[in-house]
């Protein structure tokens, strides 16, 4: 009967509310940004029939009144009124950056600057008001000669409609003058979704937030308790202040004030962490009853800026760590127990061509993976007495997205993968652990709104383990870095996704 009907109702904001827009996302989602006058946006996601989520605050010109979100560019146009157009991401899980789109000259092509917009097809148009002119942009860029609406005193406001190559443009007068028609020829432009393939899990918990805004938590591991799998720990690094230890609900158990760490893995009973401050190995005991862990010390390194790490456990017992440095180097230690402390011995050098940082062992193949965050991921063998040279398994270009970052094997019975967080379009790339390492299919972490558990992105380090766990992780779980927490805006945190939801998504066996 198209009578309207209460969606949600947003609690009333401490601001005047200068105007709003809509946006759905690729999930079906909906939000909605609400403009301060003040400046600034607050984006809400609204559910039928449930509480609104705050899901960030967005930075935007004090006095922006217009809006609107074109969905499936997942762009954000906005005007500023005495000075231009803006365009900003409208996913939360993107980088927020702004783009001037144009401005008033001599910077840019606007008289007076900007007020009313609405959506074309590839596009926006705007209302210059003063000027009495329309302006016309598609891909960013402007389309063509402004237009001009005579007659009009305050010719603010704008809708259209595209309908078989014909683009109408309606302006309306606020000051009461009626409004004036355009109607041109506009051809909509292909939309090239080259992310078509990329299908979506969700995540079924999260951890507490670490401490700190800003560029904070990044890798993490997986301590499996080796008689209660419901008791098993995930260690996740703080590069501002130390080591995180979380239970898997995502509560925060234990914290060891350590430095700045940046990656961590696990053996049995020992923890090993790069220590940015000391360019060291930092390690640590995991009690095997109660989880608890000590702080062991470090072990000096001959590397300049520490960065990634990893470990491996050899046939016959025998324990190593792997750290590179930003130059590109990569050093493997053996550990040995001794006393109440652990030895290192350097075993390894070797280097790949740039910047590296992710990296995994898979102990029983007796393979290391290391990633080149800028050119690809290569395999080599873990023993370091072996010589035979490094191999490409995957290179970056249209299924992995430059950083390469976090790698992690999820290894059973009949299959081996090899997880990579593909930080460049906030997606995981899943490819065979063994030759000829062939590609499974990638995915995304999306949020779970039953749960207001936001999304992940920007992904640093990830973790997967293949065994049962208990509840929703009996095939598995994977942890992954979420670089913007959100629902509410937050400092970063990891996300739990149960295997089962990789497994179905890409018909992994």
């Amino acid at each position: 009967d198209h009578r309207a009907r209460t969606l949600t109702t947003l609690p009333v904001p401490d601001y005047e509310v200068n105007g709003l827009c809509l946006y759905r996302d690729r999930d079906a989602h909906l939000s909605v940004f609400v403009l301060d006058e003040r400046g600034g946006a607050d984006q809400w996601l609204l559910r039928d029939g449930g509480e609104p989520l705050h899901v960030r605050r967005l930075a935007l010109p004090a006095g922006a009144e217009y809006c609107r979100v074109d969905d499936r560019r997942d762009a954000l146009y906005v005007s500023e009124e005495g000075v231009g157009l803006w365009r900003y991401r409208a996913d939360p899980e993107r980088d927020p950056a702004r783009t001037l789109i144009d401005a008033r000259r001599p910077h840019g092509g606007l008289t007076t600057g900007a007020t009313g917009l609405a959506l074309i097809p590839g596009g926006v148009a705007l209302v210059d008001a003063d000027a009495a002119e329309l302006h016309l942009y598609r891909d960013g860029a402007p389309a063509g000669a402004p237009l001009a609406v005579p007659g009009l005193d305050e010719p603010e406001r704008l809708a259209t409609r595209w309908r078989d190559g014909r683009l109408t443009l309606v302006v309306l007068d606020d000051g009461g003058a009626g409004a004036r028609r355009l109607t041109l020829p506009w051809e909509a432009p292909a939309v090239d979704d080259a992310e078509a393939d990329l299908v979506t899990v969700l995540p079924d918990a999260q951890t507490d937030p670490v401490a700190r805004f800003g560029d904070a938590a990044d890798g993490p591991a997986i301590w499996v308790h080796p008689e209660d799998p419901a008791a098993s720990l995930v260690l996740g690094t703080d590069k501002k202040n130390g080591l995180h230890v979380y239970d898997l609900a995502g509560r925060e158990r234990q914290f060891l004030a350590a430095g700045k760490l940046n990656n961590v893995d696990v053996r049995g009973d020992l923890a090993v962490a790069s220590n940015r401050d000391h360019n060291s190995l930092h390690l640590f005991d995991i009690d095997a009853a109660s989880g608890r862990l000590t702080d062991l010390g470090e072990l000096p390194t001959g590397l300049e800026e520490i960065y990634g790490l990893c470990m491996h456990r050899d046939r016959q017992g025998r324990v190593y760590a792997i750290a590179n440095g930003k130059s590109g180097a990569f050093e493997q230690y053996r550990l040995r127990r001794s006393g109440s402390g652990v030895r290192g011995e350097r075993v390894r050098r070797f280097q790949v061509p740039s910047q590296p940082e992710g990296c995994v062992a898979d102990d029983a193949a007796g393979r290391l993976f290391v990633g080149e965050e800028n050119a690809a991921v290569w395999v080599l063998p873990a023993d370091p007495d072996d010589p035979t040279p490094a191999r490409t398994v995957i290179e970056v270009g249209d299924k992995v997205v430059a950083d390469i970052e976090g790698l992690a094997l999820h290894v059973g019975e009949d299959h081996r993968y090899l997880v990579i967080s593909s930080q460049g379009n906030n997606s995981y790339v899943v490819v065979d652990a063994q030759p000829p390492f062939t590609y499974r299919g990638r995915f995304r972490i999306g949020a779970n709104l039953d749960a207001a558990i936001d999304g992940a992105s920007e992904t640093d380090g990830l973790e997967v383990t293949a065994l049962d766990l208990g509840g929703p992780y009996g095939e598995g779980l994977l942890v992954v870095q979420d670089g913007r927490n959100r629902l509410p805006q937050a400092p970063q945190n990891f996300k739990y996704v149960p295997w089962t939801a990789v497994r179905e998504a890409l018909g992994l066996k």
